[in-house]
């Protein structure tokens, strides 16, 4: 909404003259501008005002007099509204809430950009001296030691590079951003935001840094002006904002309380304790900043203003007698003035200020604004520190979903009061009965006839009256008082409608889970795809929303946490990792990239599926499902079954090597019971022929001792016959030293067998 403020002050002055009396200037043409009845900020506030009534089902009765009042009387139906658009719209935010949020953060000011070439030039490097090392290693047979052999190289070291590496910073301000996101709620932020953009097609945030923390704060769509170009639909790249708020006086001194002293806290206090306009005329104020309440505090108009000015740097260029190739430079003010060889050049760089206006009177921090992001290699810009989109600017007016739909919410709700209405005006089927017909003869009456009719489902009558002549009679006539034709063309207007709403919008009925019962699932998958591609572009506006957030988020870091920070980080899975921000951050700018959450969420679902085919197949563990379905991010699910494979890998890897070393030991049994049964087949086989050959031997020996044997007893027989021989001489004789002789003085035989056994025992 690019706007032209009469009277808007110069932004190309002297520092010195950039005073109070400034920035009231500035405030007052801008307020000016929203107090102007024709505005464009008065309308497009009147139409966003409107749609939210539409959203919320408020009806105003004046708009629809016309059908439900004729000649100043009213039908008997009510015009109540019957809701198409907030399912849809609802039906959207809750897409968004379901999507993943996948942010992956990168330093890109130039020196960290050349950092990366520089450690992708080393790896590249470091790679054809290890195919160089490997080919000398198998030439000359040793090895050569070189520093980072430890650490592996990446496959593919340019996909590493883009996707993978992470330098410390990056890593830092990745966990800044998600202790952010997760410490202050922004989901449920961004919720309302996309709400606000379908509604009204606009959505605007404030990020500044409060309590030391860069912090987001929505702000409604219906009470913020500004001056975008036709060229660009973002709120960042606007020449000015301004934000009107309705505060008591406690919130504005609780807010404010540096900037108020006692005089100006007094006049807000009593501004808020009128109760008629005679009084407020007594403070000379507006009384547009005043909301009036009759039963409670009043609330005070707050208006916050920021644009964007021009600064003038003036340098003091001298000359350098020991370089004069590299002189002097040094900041100046606008008053200085140069004296001989010396040569003043100016520099004109964007600055932004920012003033607040309370109650129309009091003006407070009337100032160049703190905390501007500037870029480390660009610092002459910066921007306003409202973020938002616009969509459709270049008409001047946003285009918002509730813009494309109203007149067919119009229609739906005039089509369901005229079906009320027939409802209410149809009357059934009825009789058209002759009274003359009425047998009175018999006694009856009408009450009787109706009696009979209801009962006995017939109806007496007498076609001649008695002494009359017979009357001519004529079937009895139906009407049909019913509006069931009308009914019926209203229910498929009704239908038509709906079907015009879904085709406008982009949310079919397939998509809002309203599937017939003879519908194809090929065909029900197609409306899905073609609504969702329909609906792509509300999604990517508020995507690149959240994106200029996220960086300026992640660029605000710089500035409040310069002095370092401290904090843990939740995951989303429940775990945690410490943040630990150091003093280098702030020498670097950051991108953001925010995935393409249709995608990542198709691709979540799919990996979801595969999951649990992995499951079943045994390369992840149930647990490793369970964090799959409740990953947020792609990213996320993506790091959870890498870690979950990983681990399953080794356990696997593990239980491989134990079946090995189980089948080798097995083997290793195998092989020694074979060796043993061999053993012990040869111990038999030996043991058979050594007692073959002991037995032989024995054989041989006992032949050999049975022959000794029978030699010696055959000498010991001739020796014992000699000896019994030589005794028998001997006892003959009466030898002295002999036995004693018979006493017939030869031998016995007893003596003899007795002297034989000792001469054999000896």
């Amino acid at each position: 909404m690019a706007s032209k403020v009469s009277g808007f002050p110069s932004m190309v002055l002297k520092e010195s003259e950039k005073t109070d009396e400034w920035c009231n200037s500035v405030v007052d043409a801008i307020v000016s501008y929203m107090s102007y009845q024709n505005s464009s900020f008065k309308n497009n506030r009147h139409a966003d005002i409107t749609n939210y009534n539409i959203y919320n089902g408020n009806l105003h009765a004046d708009d629809f007099k016309y059908i439900t009042e004729q000649y100043g009387m009213a039908y008997p139906a009510r015009l109540v509204n019957y809701p198409i658009i907030q399912p849809k719209i609802d039906l959207l935010v809750g897409e968004e809430l379901r999507r993943p949020t996948d942010l992956k953060v990168a330093t890109v000011n130039k020196e960290a950009v050349l950092r990366k070439e520089d450690k992708k030039v080393g790896l590249i490097m470091r790679s054809i001296l290890d195919s160089v090392h490997k080919e000398f290693e198998e030439k000359e047979g040793f090895k050569i030691e070189m520093d980072g052999d430890s650490i592996p190289l990446p496959e593919d070291i340019d996909l590493y590079m883009r996707y993978n590496y992470k330098e410390m910073v990056e890593e830092t301000a990745q966990d800044g951003l998600e202790y952010l996101v997760n410490r202050y709620n922004y989901k449920d932020l961004f919720k309302e935001g996309f709400r606000d953009l379908l509604v009204t097609g606009k959505e605007f945030y404030k990020v500044d840094i409060i309590d030391r923390d860069p912090q987001v704060r929505r702000i409604d769509p219906r009470a913020i002006v500004y001056d975008i170009g036709m060229n660009s639909d973002y709120l960042d790249d606007a020449t000015w904002v301004g934000e009107e708020r309705w505060l008591s006086l406690n919130e504005i001194v609780d807010e404010y309380r540096d900037e108020l002293d006692d005089e100006d806290v007094n006049l807000i206090a009593e501004m808020s304790r009128v109760y008629s306009h005679d009084q407020l005329a007594n403070y000379n104020s507006n009384i547009d900043w005043v909301n009036m309440y009759e039963d409670s505090e009043n609330r005070i108009r707050v208006i916050t203003c920021e644009w964007k000015s021009v600064r003038s740097l003036r340098f003091k260029i001298s000359e350098n007698k020991y370089d004069p190739s590299r002189p002097f430079k040094k900041l100046v003010d606008d008053d200085y003035k140069p004296r001989k060889n010396e040569v003043i050049e100016t520099r004109y760089v964007d600055d932004i200020w920012e003033a607040t206006k309370i109650g129309g009177r009091i003006l407070v921090r009337a100032q160049r604004r703190p905390n501007q992001v500037r870029s480390v290699d660009d610092a002459g810009s910066t921007s306003l520190s409202y973020i938002g989109v616009v969509r459709n600017n270049t008409t001047g007016r946003s285009l918002s979903m509730v813009d494309l739909l109203k007149n067919v919410q119009m229609l739906y709700n005039i089509v369901m009061y005229h079906i009320e209405l027939a409802m209410a005006r149809s009357g059934g089927k009825a009789v058209v009965y002759d009274t003359s017909q009425l047998p009175t003869n018999l006694g009856m009456d009408m009450q009787t006839v109706l009696y009979h009719l209801k009962t006995d489902g017939i109806i007496p009558i007498n076609s001649k009256e008695e002494g009359g002549q017979m009357a001519n009679f004529n079937q009895f006539q139906q009407i049909d008082f019913t509006l069931s034709q009308s009914v019926q063309q209203l229910i498929n207007l009704k239908l038509m409608l709906e079907q015009t709403a879904g085709n406008i919008s982009g949310v079919s009925p397939q998509r809002e889970g309203a599937v017939g019962q003879y519908e194809y699932v090929g065909n029900v998958q197609r409306s899905v795809v073609q609504s969702a591609t329909i609906t792509e572009s509300w999604f990517y506006s508020h995507i690149q929303c959240k994106k200029r957030i996220y960086e300026r988020l992640c660029n605000l870091m710089k500035i409040s946490w310069a002095g370092g920070k401290k904090a843990a980080v939740i995951l989303g899975d429940g775990a945690y990792k410490f943040l630990n921000v150091m003093p280098d951050i702030a020498l670097q700018d950051f991108g953001v990239h925010v995935g393409d959450s249709g995608k990542d969420d198709a691709m979540r679902q799919a990996v979801q599926q595969l999951s649990q085919a992995a499951l079943q197949s045994g390369q992840i563990s149930l647990l490793d499902v369970i964090k799959v379905m409740k990953a947020d991010t792609m990213t996320e699910a993506e790091h959870v079954l890498e870690r979950g494979m990983d681990e399953m890998k080794k356990q696997m890897e593990v239980a491989k090597q134990q079946e090995q070393e189980m089948l080798k030991a097995q083997a290793e049994a195998a092989m020694q019971e074979k060796q043993a049964e061999a053993q012990i087949k040869q111990l038999d086989n030996e043991t058979s022929i050594k007692v073959a050959e002991i037995g032989a031997q024995a054989r041989v020996q006992v032949a050999e001792i049975a022959s000794d044997d029978k030699r010696d007893i055959a000498d010991m027989k001739e020796r014992v016959a000699m000896d019994k021989e030589v005794l028998k001489n001997m006892l003959d004789k009466g030898d002295t030293d002999s036995p004693s002789p018979s006493p017939q003085g030869t031998a016995t035989q007893e003596q003899m067998d007795a002297a034989t056994q000792t001469i054999l025992e000896s």
